[in-house]
Parts: structure tokens; sequence; C-alpha cells
């Protein structure tokens, strides 16, 4: 039980949605309802990731998480997102707002060789899926290709071929969401 509730907390402080995610805890009931990648799972079944492997999470609750499950939603929903779905995700996102980035990265696997630039700040390789898969069509303004001269001159970069530079809003409700935009 203990294991459970240690990763259940790491889930919860790599990205979630709203308060502070000890917060958010307490106002679980004693019987959320947990999704990874889209996949309805048992509590048990959180103790099979990595919590490394967790790219988001977000947590809804009360009237929230009744709206989307009906009363088995009256505990909270927990929804996980792993890397590889996060990244997917993102990339699929993106390759539908720029026909630049589609050809670039034909697959959600090719990016090894760009680096993305969200706002103004460079991302860091680990742990970017999660801001990433955030955006939407709600909060995001526009994506750019940046050639490798521009990328070493403007950011000093110089193991990557390109840059994607990607504007956005803060996703609403993103915990801490200003300094991860």
């Amino acid at each position: 039980m203990k294991n459970l509730i240690f990763i259940l907390l790491t889930f919860i402080s790599i990205c979630s949605y709203g308060q502070s995610p000890r917060r958010v805890v307490k106002k679980l009931g004693s019987n959320p309802v947990f999704f990874i990648d889209s996949v309805n799972v048992l509590q048990s079944d959180l103790q099979k990731y990595n919590p490394e492997q967790i790219a988001a999470v977000t947590v809804f609750k009360d009237k929230e998480a009744i709206n989307i499950l009906g009363e088995e939603g009256k505990d909270g929903v927990v929804y996980i997102e792993t890397i590889p779905f996060a990244k997917k995700r993102y990339w699929k996102f993106f390759s539908t707002k720029s026909s630049s980035y589609a050809d670039l990265l034909p697959n959600f696997d090719s990016d090894s060789t760009v680096l993305y630039i969200l706002n103004t700040k460079v991302l860091a390789e680990k742990g970017l899926e999660g801001n990433l898969a955030s955006i939407n069509d709600e909060n995001f303004k526009e994506i750019r290709i940046i050639d490798k001269v521009t990328l070493e001159k403007e950011y000093g970069v110089t193991n990557k071929i390109y840059g994607i530079l990607i504007v956005s809003d803060v996703p609403k409700n993103l915990y801490k969401g200003n300094k991860k935009f």
C-alpha cells in the first residue's frame, strides 16, 4: 500500500492540473478511477509503471469527474499519460498544424535531431512530453522550424540539426504552468 501511495504522489507531482498535488490527493475519494493512456485500469496496475515513464497526470474531482464518468467518477478520475503516448499525441497535433513539421518528423520517434523551444524557453530533452502534450487548439498559436545556424546563433545549441519553436498560451489549470510556459 505504501508503494501505491508513493507512486500516486509521484505521478501527481510530475504534472498535475489545478491546485497543488497534495491538496488534490486529499480531495480524492477512497476509490478514484484511473486511466493510463486512455485505458481504464485498476489501482493495482499503477505499480507496473516506473514514475520515470510518466509524462503527465491530470486529476479531475468533484463535479468535473462526475461529468466525465457519471456516478462512477464521484471519488475522482486520474488520467495518466506515459511518455510514448504523450509524444505520439503532440507529434500528431503539431503535424496537423505544420506541413514542414510533418515533413521533418515523419513519425513520433524521429525527433532525436531536433530541439523543442516553447515560448523562447529551451526544453530539456527529458520531461518535455507532458508540456508539449498539454498544447491544444485552445492555447496553440504558432509552430516554426529553425535551422541549425539560427539554432546555434540564437540559442547556443550545437548538437541539434533543427529547432522546433512552439508559441502557446499557458494551458488553463496547469500546475505551475507559468514556470513551464
